[in-house]
């Protein structure tokens, strides 16, 4: 993995997720070179000011664009702007009330970028105990007409629908397959604003978008398939494993027992762990993520699965790809990337290009 901070993972990686969403329009990779310039390794507070700064220059520039009409650079800015913002918030602690605050102007960017122009995605809303769960609709490409193939695709603690939309969206629909992103329970303005925790019973969310997608007119509910994220490589296999409509299940890394394999495996994570589970203290974080485990589950899936996971992984351990592959019983597959091809770090951060096209072509033979 190329280290733009030599003896930091965590950060290093964090600067690959930004690298791989500019590839893909959510942000400028120059852009962003020039906001880390500014930021020594380990400085949080420069972190945090640094893609403020960024994120306020950027939507100033978007606003200027919109009052004069030019509605595509406008969009185009506020997504960067909504990028940054969410960078700023990243490792703050959720007692700061700047972390709220960036989220808030992250996601109020995001809304004007939508509604702005005709975007490829349209916000949808899931019924879900007795609220909803945000979500995107992104249609396959070139213009298919009827009911077609989609993917669910479930994020992990720290990604949610919007910023999805820059994880290999684009990849799917050029295939011929439609996705939808979503916001659950422990993500996003999910748990911010709602205050909806997440849940080791994952298939509920997942089978209440899987209930909005069957009944939408372009979605074929005979070729719907769920894929995750990191963590969501939990959510994803619980849904599909325990939800007979699922028709393929592809694990973007995987995760067997969330307490083992993240909460355990990576200390720097524990802290957001413990809030996205609602639990007011390390003890009882432990003992509510105990029951997030895939044991006696995953072995009821009957759909085609696909396991990826990266050999270096140093977020979530590589024995939960192993542990998920032994117990499954459907047609499996299990890709370790190592580190002489590039993708072993965490969900493939060091080689997206060849592991979106690994995946989705995977996807794609099994939704024809």
């Amino acid at each position: 993995m190329y280290m733009y901070y030599p003896n930091n993972s965590p950060w290093s990686f964090l600067v690959q997720r930004l690298v791989d969403e500019a590839v893909q329009d959510g942000a400028d990779f120059n852009e962003c070179c020039r906001t880390l310039e500014h930021i020594p390794d380990k400085d949080f507070e420069a972190w945090y000011r640094e893609w403020m700064r960024s994120g306020e220059k950027i939507e100033a520039l978007a606003q200027e664009a919109a009052q004069k009409s030019r509605f595509v650079t406008a969009g185009d800015a506020y997504i960067r702007a909504f990028t940054y913002y969410r960078a700023a918030q990243f490792w703050l602690g959720y007692e700061d009330p700047r972390k709220n605050s960036a989220f808030a102007r992250a996601l109020d960017c995001f809304g004007k970028a939508n509604s702005l122009g005709t975007p490829s995605y349209a916000r949808v809303e899931i019924p879900f105990a007795g609220t909803t769960l945000p979500g995107y609709f992104c249609p396959a490409q070139g213009g298919r007409r009827g009911r077609g193939p989609v993917v669910l695709y479930v994020g992990g603690a720290d990604t949610f629908a919007e910023n999805l939309l820059f994880m290999g969206v684009s990849r799917i629909t050029k295939r011929g397959i439609s996705c939808m992103t979503m916001t659950g329970p422990g993500q996003g303005e999910v748990v911010r604003v709602k205050k909806l925790y997440t849940r080791p019973d994952y298939e509920k969310p997942i089978g209440a978008a899987l209930d909005y997608l069957a009944k939408r007119k372009d979605v074929n509910p005979r070729k719907m398939a769920v894929m995750g994220v990191s963590m969501g490589g939990y959510y994803a296999a619980r849904g599909a494993s325990l939800d007979d409509r699922v028709a393929a299940c592809l694990l973007f890394g995987a995760c067997y027992s969330v307490l083992d394999d993240l909460y355990d495996y990576f200390p720097h994570i524990r802290s957001s762990l413990q809030w996205i589970v609602g639990a007011k203290s390390p003890d009882e974080a432990r003992e509510k993520f105990s029951s997030f485990t895939l044991k006696g589950v995953i072995d009821k899936m009957e759909c085609p699965l696909l396991i990826n996971h990266g050999a270096e992984d140093f977020i979530v351990s590589p024995a939960a790809a192993h542990k998920t592959y032994a117990e499954a019983r459907c047609p499996k597959e299990l890709r370790i990337w190592q580190a002489n091809e590039g993708g072993s770090v965490h969900c493939m951060g060091d080689n997206r290009a060849q592991a979106y096209a690994f995946m989705f072509d995977w996807l794609a033979d099994r939704l024809s």
